[in-house]
């Protein structure tokens, strides 16, 4: 799904001038790929299927597949998370053919779901934001995620990315009816783990404005060559009206393995629970009322003690003299 809005502003533009002032030798190294998993890897992601939900039922025929899949694990908590769905969005509007999926996986977040958080557990998410690709390498706190763009190039470049051509995982039909969405799938190789996604662009949250991407409904682990269903009761819709995407995402069997995307370090930019804020007084709370008040005393007073500082002064030297 394309991002909504397209992010280039004023700091990317200071950021490619950098780029192009700073000597080479200066500038990261570029990212290399770690391919020690090898294709049987568990939790490797071996094909993923979209589809755009028009309408109360139709069949697979409007499907794609993607050549990667990106899962961000974020969190309204999070304030790093933000770098990380901005650097999410960017790469969709070079790459807008993959997959992305916002998982909402804390249980802090009034967004979270019972779908994202059983993903975060079989992937072994530890914090936020966290970036897994294609269920094979992982990108760590805000940091980490500044080389989600470059690792994807190298990706495509070395051929690590699947082939989108049609495959044995495919989506028979779908309906819409009394909160529930009913998915047909087709699979050939009973081993696979399937999961499936209920996708919404445009949801409202009101301290972060429009969200991207955001799984609102799924369940992982499906029964496959069978008829899933999906409760959509109490997820969020779009504010944008996006009526959704149904994504179907085909893994090897066994909770994921993954290796490192990044060769940076992990900073603070990398939280696994909201930052407690250090319990204030009253007075810390409304510090400036109280100096206001102070500062408006101090000048109620100042017309009395033009008079009474002198006559005071007055008197002190008189019984000095005495």
């Amino acid at each position: 799904m394309a991002p909504m809005v397209v992010r280039f502003d004023l700091s990317m533009v200071l950021l490619l001038a950098a780029l192009l002032i700073i000597p080479s030798s200066s500038v990261a190294a570029p990212v290399e790929v770690d391919n020690s998993l090898g294709l049987d890897a568990p939790g490797r992601i071996v094909d993923a299927v979209v589809l755009d939900i028009n309408g109360t039922e139709g069949d697979g025929d409007n499907s794609r597949r993607a050549p990667l899949v990106i899962e961000l694990h974020t969190a309204t908590w999070c304030s790093p998370c933000r770098q990380a769905e901005v650097e999410l969005n960017e790469l969709l509007n070079v790459w807008p053919n993959l997959i992305a999926l916002h998982h909402h996986s804390s249980e802090l977040d009034s967004l979270s779901i019972e779908v994202s958080n059983q993903t975060k557990f079989n992937q072994g998410v530890l914090g936020y934001p966290t970036i897994v690709i294609d269920g094979r390498w992982s990108l760590n706190g805000s940091n980490q995620s500044q080389d989600l763009f470059e690792l994807v190039a190298e990706l495509t470049s070395e051929g690590g990315a699947r082939a989108s051509v049609s495959s044995d995982l495919r989506i028979e039909n779908w309906s819409v009816s009394e909160g529930m969405i009913s998915v047909n799938l087709n699979v050939s190789d009973p081993t696979l783990e399937v999961d499936v996604f209920y996708v919404i662009d445009g949801v409202n949250y009101a301290a972060l404005g429009l969200l991207s991407d955001v799984v609102v409904a799924g369940q992982v682990n499906v029964e496959v060559n069978s008829t899933v269903m999906i409760s959509l009761n109490g997820s969020r819709a779009s504010s944008i009206g996006d009526p959704g995407q149904l994504v179907v995402v085909a893994r090897n069997p066994g909770n994921t393995s993954l290796v490192s995307g990044s060769d940076r370090p992990l900073n603070g930019g990398f939280l696994s629970a909201p930052v407690d804020a250090s319990p204030t007084t009253l007075f810390e709370e409304s510090r400036w009322l109280v100096w206001l008040i102070l500062l408006g005393g101090v000048a109620a007073l100042l017309p009395a003690l033009q008079h009474t500082l002198p006559l005071l002064w007055s008197k002190r030297q008189t019984n000095e003299e005495e």
